[in-house]
Formats: C-alpha cells, structure tokens, sequence
C-alpha cells in the first residue's frame, strides 16, 4: 500500500517559517516555481522511501519477529505456571488458559 504524500501540507505545516525565510522562500508551497516544487517533492520522497527502507530492514523484521516469537512462548508458559498454582491453591478458574 503506497501512501499519499500531501507536499504542500509538509512544506506549509513542517518547513520553519525561520528556513524559509532565510532561504527567501514563500511560505506557500505553490508559490514556488515548478522546478522549486519538482525538488521538494523528490526530497520528500527520498526521505521518506529512506525511512520506509530502515524501519523495514528484513534482518530487524526477522529479529522482532523472533523476539515476538518468544515473549509469546514465555507469556504461554506463565500462564499455564499461574493455572498450574491456582489448581494448587484450589482455585480452579477456568480464566486462564
């Protein structure tokens, strides 16, 4: 799923009023010149295909998917733990499983 990025949004709402005015920039995005536009949309793309590509790295997906993974099993394994003392005690709720 691609997402829709709103250029004229981040550059009215996220640039600061400080850089553009030091840039002598508008602070309306079309404003800009078409090739002005044409380089803050390629930037913004880059930027967030960048951050796409490190918050996707396959080695960490496959490490958080085994972390995961485990602090399942051991979830699993206190709950029967739990169910094991509460038979003890003679509280036999069924709540845990």
């Amino acid at each position: 799923m691609k997402k829709t990025l709103n250029y004229q949004q981040l550059y009215e709402e996220e640039v600061s009023d400080s850089l553009l005015q030091s840039l002598e920039k508008p602070d309306r995005f079309f404003e800009l010149s078409n090739s002005e536009r044409m380089l803050v949309e390629e930037l913004i793309d880059l930027g967030y295909n960048r951050a796409l590509e490190d918050a996707l790295d396959p080695e960490l997906l496959e490490d958080t998917a085994s972390l995961a993974a485990d602090m399942g099993s051991q979830l699993y394994n206190f709950a029967n733990m739990l169910k094991a003392w509460q038979q003890e005690q003679g509280n036999d709720d069924d709540s845990i499983t």
